[in-house]
């Protein structure tokens, strides 16, 4: 039965336009308009300008409206349908302005009249050309962005969101920005649609595991020798065992050895002797920076905040403001008494928070934790050169992302080729720099995910507006997500209902439209010009939302800006190893491992096989196994014993003739028979089979003893 031509369903539908008519009514007899922004909103939905509309109702009693005669309000429709008109994003009025008659391509506003409900109002939509005021820009409350913070074990990203106009929604909801503690899946960056940003990159692993940023700098400074001196000078073990154990006999000094692929100073330790370390021991050796900057007597080390928001182009901001983490015993230079000592020698503070010496201070000038500008005072106070010592940094720190630059403008591409309208990515990190006696930074380890713990004040001083300029500066709120998802879903329909020889229509935003003659002519290219703008529009977004942060890529400075340009043309990653030492026994430990790996495999399929043939067997049908149990017994059935020799005959009466020799002299028999008649265990067969045996055990003879 169809429930629409029910009676009962017409019934519910009068009634419901009669609910709404009553209320209709109501509200013209209260003076009040009826949703008349609602209903402006749906008329200049057919035809809306790009730019925001300023809106204002009239100040018109209920009793004095003007009412447009029918042939005005032709003539005004025919206005509207040529000129258009804006939709407003606020709810706010409309301005009164005369109206005149323009072309659509003049750079001038365009106005005109509309009537709804007996309410005549006048629409101004501002000109293609017309620059919005500062702070005019699109907000995050009103784009209505949402976050999912769902794969973050910090609150306070979830707070701080909140506080700047997100929405919290779950992973499976259409979020504009997902913030993950971990590195995702390729499947979660394929996924992800147009509007969308994440806070990792794909493929910035190379700079955040301390074995894949040695090999980056390593092989850097091959090819850079004067320019690429930032880090201690490290070896991956046991590639490099070789190299290490004689750059050891050659030099007296105090090494740090660290796991591949550890964090929060577990696994680290310092030695003397590197021959204490096993051949085949997965480790990073790095040579220890035996004189550090001191601060009232600890050693320190820096944990500075970058965000980068591309790469290709690559940009790259560091934070002003930052942490100094100290060690909790004052520094000694390493001796085999004190190499034990990681409160010394070690400046994290995972390690250095379980010591009873941790120092939890507010003050700025004290404390095991301290913030970038304290340091920065310090300097001061002691004439040194702060400027130069943050353009050392910064040096740093974009070094290091450019040894990994190619793989990640390459896992860019490869993961997200139809971003067009915003960066698909963002990510916080956060730079380890160990400062030497002479204020030369150098580089430690790259953390992809940094603490957001807020446990001591100095962290809710200097995290908490991070991640709020951080959720400010990224260009989330550029990108319209039901423009985007209205584009997508007619680029589908337009590829699923595409015919031989038709050419799908693209995006207006990206590519010309298609001139009737050259229907059966390939899609052109993007217009470099639109691209462009669409950079241009974040990289402005950007700068003027800075907050805290600085820009050191690309550097504002021309000769700085070509010195790193060399850095972008980097050669073969592997032709730089080729035919060393390090690189014969890193071959012979790939062949090992792939060997390994095959004899697994080979195993596994073989496991396989066999569990197969066992089913297929089970598996067999009645009438198979019937057949199978019939020809056994036939077989069974007509068995003939083998042909046996003369010889093999008088060999096995040989044997046997032996055998009961040795049974008789040995008197077996005797020894076993009365052990059975001790214990009382003789049978009935037994007694009937040795009578005489039992009579003499009977008469306390001893059988053993007689012949």
């Amino acid at each position: 039965m169809n429930l629409k031509n029910s009676k009962f369903y017409k019934r519910i539908q009068e009634l419901r336009h009669f609910s709404k008519e009553k209320i209709r009514k109501d509200r013209e007899q209260r003076g009040l308009p009826v949703p008349v922004l609602r209903g402006v909103e749906m008329a200049l939905s057919e035809c809306h300008c790009k730019r925001e509309v300023e809106m204002e109702w009239p100040c018109i009693s209920p009793g004095h409206r003007e009412h447009t005669p029918r042939k005005k309000m032709a003539g005004i429709k025919e206005k509207k349908k040529s000129h258009g008109a804006a939709r407003s994003k606020g709810g706010q009025g409309m301005h009164f302005r005369a109206v005149k008659l323009v072309n659509p391509e003049d750079e001038v506003d365009a106005e005109g009249f509309i009537q709804l409900n007996n309410v005549r109002y006048r629409v101004s939509c501002p000109s293609k050309g017309e620059v919005p005021r500062k702070g005019d820009g699109p907000s995050i409350s009103d784009s209505k962005s949402a976050i999912c913070v769902s794969n973050s074990r910090y609150a306070m990203i979830g707070r701080i969101s909140k506080s700047l106009g997100f929405k919290l929604v779950k992973e499976s909801k259409l979020w504009n920005i997902l913030w993950s503690d971990s590195f995702p899946g390729v499947e979660l960056f394929k996924n992800m649609k147009r509007f969308q940003q994440i806070n990792h990159f794909p493929g910035m692993i190379e700079i955040c595991r301390k074995d894949l940023l040695s090999r980056n700098l390593n092989r850097m400074l091959k090819l850079y020798p004067h320019d690429y001196k930032i880090f201690p000078k490290t070896w991956m073990l046991p590639a490099d065992y070789g190299d290490a154990m004689n750059y050891a006999l050659n030099h007296k000094r105090t090494f740090i050895l660290k796991p591949d692929s550890g964090a929060q100073g577990r696994g680290i330790w310092l030695t003397n002797d590197l021959k204490t370390i096993g051949a085949n021991e997965r480790l990073i050796c790095q040579t220890y920076i035996h004189r550090p900057l001191l601060i009232d007597g600890y050693k320190f080390d820096l944990r500075v905040y970058t965000l980068i928001t591309s790469v290709d182009p690559l940009r790259i901001y560091v934070y002003n403001e930052g942490l100094a983490r100290f060690a909790t015993n004052k520094y000694v230079e390493p001796t085999p008494n004190n190499a034990n000592d990681l409160y010394m020698h070690l400046t994290n503070y995972s390690v250095n928070k379980r010591n009873s010496q941790y120092d939890l201070c507010d003050n700025d000038d004290c404390g095991s934790k301290r913030k970038l500008s304290a340091i920065n005072n310090w300097m001061r106070r002691h004439n040194y050169d702060v400027a130069e010592f943050w353009s050392n940094v910064d040096d740093v720190i974009i070094k290091t992302v450019l040894s990994a630059w190619p793989v990640l403008k390459h896992n860019y591409h490869a993961c997200f080729p139809g971003h067009d309208t915003i960066q698909a990515c963002f990510e916080i990190l956060g730079f380890d720099i160990l400062v030497d006696w002479k204020l030369k930074p150098y580089i430690l380890e790259v953390n992809h995910s940094p603490s957001f713990h807020t446990n001591e004040q100095v962290d809710r001083e200097v995290k908490r507006p991070l991640i709020k300029d951080t959720l400010t500066l990224v260009s989330t709120v550029l990108a319209d997500k039901k423009q985007i998802m209205r584009e997508d879903r007619k680029r589908v329909k337009q590829r699923l209902l595409k015919t031989k020889g038709e050419t799908p229509i693209r995006q207006r935003s990206v590519v010309p439209p298609v001139k009737p003659s050259a229907a059966n002519e390939p899609p052109t290219a993007p217009e470099p010009e639109q691209e462009e703008g669409l950079l241009a529009h974040q990289i402005a977004w950007e700068e003027s939302h800075l907050g805290n942060f600085r820009k050191i890529m690309p550097p504002d400075d021309a000769t700085r800006c070509s010195y790193y340009c060399k850095f972008y043309s980097q050669t073969n990653q592997v032709s730089i190893f080729a035919e060393t030492a390090a690189s014969k026994k890193r071959e012979d430990l790939a062949r090992k491992m792939r060997l390994q790996i095959e004899e697994k495999r080979a195993k596994q399929e073989q496991m396989l096989l066999q569990a197969k043939t066992k089913r297929k067997r089970i598996i067999q049908p009645r009438i198979v196994r019937e057949k199978q149990r019939i020809q056994q017994y036939r077989l069974k059935e007509n068995w003939t014993p083998g042909f046996i020799s003369d010889a093999e005959e008088r060999l096995r009466n040989t044997w046997q003739h032996m055998r009961n020799e040795s049974i008789k002299n040995l008197k077996i028999t005797e020894n076993i028979y009365s052990v059975l008649f001790e214990f009382g265990h003789l049978s009935n067969t037994d007694i009937s089979v040795f009578p005489n045996m039992y009579h003499n055990l009977q008469c306390g003879l001893d059988i053993r003893g007689s012949t």
